[in-house]
């Protein structure tokens, strides 16, 4: 059991109180000390004589003390109220309070007298202690002369009130002990259940919810109060039998995926589950642990290494600009130069970037991206070179490496680079020129060993020219130039993409779609300002907004019906004119059409399979589309 200070288990007021109706009744001084000495309360009636000469030196402060400490010895020693004489001849006695054996303090009473001083004796003392032996006698002869016998009850009754005192202590610190086990225990178990990185749910052996953990909350998005009370199959879903399986059955079971709509939302889970049984065997309740998929997926790649996803491969287009741009990236994946990508936004430069590491020789390094331009100035140099510990205030304690040591052996995208601050950019030449960096705060080199893709929407070479880039850091990145093109220089690709998000999204959600021509034709005269990331937008918008297996023109954003941002060469009235004349339209309609197939066919060397996934529709719509417009196969 942990000692604590008297002072910590005693209410000093009531302690302060009974000190001094003691001493008024008794007609004594009395004082509280600690275990250390220290008075913990004030004197009462305390003599002038002890105060004010034998306390007034150093000499006579210590052999006080001394008496005292001997006085509290021997009443530990003997189990009873210690009486004793100071070293000026006064009588005191002390009544020791205990706790667990040991003294942690002590209640004194005293300073008097049981008979009239000796001159020759006080002479003596006085001149021990270095005090003026004529005011010491003077003092002393104040002090009330008391019977022996008083005095001994007076240290029974000081003595009776301690050991309350010592009991009141030992029950207190006992109360206070059991209260702070049960709180530690409880907030151990609370910081082990909301510092989880799973989803703990704890069910009653009805299987209801009786506590959830933060995790819980943030895969269900719902509070706490939200999810008790219901039964953890409404949770889980009801596919999730083996849940079921924990207080039905008091069955355990141990990671299994649970991927099924809910009726408290969607729920994709990596689950185990174990019961709870009480001390008599019985069933209590149980526990279900989620772990999200994501979490999971997080996991593999932070022990894996950051990983690129894509590949050359992955990459849609049959444009000779796109082409051009898919060799020139296949050329740099065969050597290890730097690379630099220019594009607008939304033209892909990380996936060309994640798709020629993967071609690359360090594809089965670490791919780690940092987007220069999302990072605040001043924390950019520690995200790339790392701290080390105490570098600033809030530095976490043994510093934190930077993202180009996390790259080491792969390769580093730094994407949006003409926002790198100027004076950042100093350091980063260093860097390159070296191959080895130091943290910041430090001056330990650390080697780099990495392979640094940059990109921009910006001209580079602009930048350079009205000073916000530095010529010879350009130079260093520009090794390997690649220009993504935008979406309005290769429209031959529009519908390529386009079919291609609108698979992938159908196959996602289980659904057939279809898209009327007029669609396709808006799409290819769009101007696509944001490019592939724009395209995207309106695919999902579109199959998001159509309630049955067509897209049409209603699922189209206005500003797409209305050709804003279209910069072809007809004129905004003739396209309008257009599309108020159905018959010209319709016509226009089936040429395009037409000119798609027979492109595509082409293309694809006559694989009908392949025109129909890249139009959307099945072979026999292609087949008959084919017969109509006479294309001979």
């Amino acid at each position: 059991m942990t000692t604590v200070r008297l002072t910590e288990l005693i209410d000093l007021s009531f302690l302060q109180e009974f000190q001094d109706n003691f001493a008024l009744s008794v007609g004594m001084g009395s004082l509280t000390e600690d275990n250390d000495g220290n008075a913990i309360t004030r004197p009462s009636r305390f003599c002038e004589f002890c105060t004010n000469i034998m306390r007034s030196t150093k000499v006579g402060r210590r052999r006080c003390q001394e008496a005292d400490m001997l006085g509290i010895a021997e009443a530990i020693r003997t189990g009873r109220p210690a009486v004793y004489h100071c070293h000026a001849g006064l009588i005191d006695f002390v009544a020791p309070i205990i706790l667990n054996g040991s003294s942690i303090g002590a209640i004194f009473g005293g300073q008097i007298l049981t008979a009239a001083p000796n001159e020759e004796q006080c002479l003596k003392i006085a001149g021990e202690i270095g005090v003026d032996p004529d005011k010491y006698i003077a003092e002393i002869k104040k002090i009330p002369v008391i019977p022996e016998e008083k005095i001994q009850a007076a240290a029974n009754v000081l003595f009776s009130v301690a050991n309350t005192i010592s009991k009141y202590a030992y029950q207190t610190l006992e109360l206070r002990e059991k209260n702070r086990e049960i709180v530690l225990a409880y907030n151990r178990m609370d910081n082990v259940f909301n510092t989880m990185s799973d989803g703990v749910i704890i069910i009653d052996d009805k299987g209801i919810v009786r506590q959830v953990n933060l995790v819980v909350e943030e895969i269900f998005g719902k509070s706490g109060s939200a999810l008790l009370n219901k039964s953890v199959i409404e949770l889980a879903g009801s596919e999730a039998s083996f849940v079921e399986g924990v207080f039905e059955r008091q069955e355990a079971y141990n990671d299994i995926e649970i991927f099924n709509d809910a009726s408290l939302g969607r729920l994709h889970c990596i689950s185990s589950g174990r019961p709870i049984f009480d001390d008599q065997g019985m069933l209590a309740g149980g526990v279900i642990l989620l772990r999200p998929i994501i979490k999971v997926h997080n996991l593999i790649n932070r022990l894996s290494g950051a990983q690129a996803a894509f590949r050359l491969s992955d990459i849609i287009g049959q444009s000779p600009a796109i082409l051009k741009t898919i060799q020139t990236a296949s050329q740099a994946a065969s050597c290890m130069s730097n690379v630099l990508i220019e594009g607008e936004s939304g033209t892909g430069k990380e996936v060309f970037a994640q798709a020629i590491h993967n071609q690359s020789a360090r594809r089965k390094g670490p791919f780690v991206a940092v987007n220069c331009g999302a990072i605040p100035r001043e924390l950019i140099g520690s995200e790339l070179f790392g701290y080390a510990d105490g570098a600033f205030t809030g530095a976490k304690r043994g510093g934190r490496p930077g993202k180009f040591e996390f790259a080491t052996g792969g390769t580093l995208f730094l994407d949006e680079i003409g926002d790198m601050p100027l004076e950042l950019q100093v350091t980063l030449l260093r860097v390159l020129q070296e191959r080895k960096l130091t943290r910041i705060g430090d001056n330990k080199l650390i080697p780099t060993d990495l392979r640094i893709i940059c990109a921009t929407n910006k001209n580079l070479a602009h930048e350079v020219e009205k000073g916000n880039f530095r010529q010879d850091l350009y130079y260093r990145f520009n090794v390997i130039s690649i220009k993504i093109p935008p979406l309005r220089e290769r429209r031959e690709d529009i519908l390529l993409i386009f079919n291609s998000i609108l698979t992938k999204m159908a196959n996602e959600l289980g659904r057939t779609i279809k898209v009327d021509a007029e669609v396709y034709l808006l799409l290819e005269q769009y101007d696509w300002p944001g490019n592939v990331r724009e395209l995207q937008n309106i695919a999902e918008r579109a199959i998001s907004v159509t309630e049955g297996d067509t897209i049409r023109l209603e699922h189209l954003p206005e500003f797409i019906i209305d050709n804003k941002g279209m910069s072809i060469q007809t004129s905004t009235t003739a396209k309008t004119d257009n599309l108020r004349e159905p018959v010209k339209m319709k016509h226009n309609l089936s040429e395009q059409e037409r000119q798609q197939i027979i492109d595509l066919l082409f293309q694809a060397k006559g694989n009908v399979s392949y025109v129909a996934k890249a139009m959307g529709v099945a072979r026999s719509t292609v087949y008959r589309k084919m017969h109509q417009y006479n294309i001979f196969h």
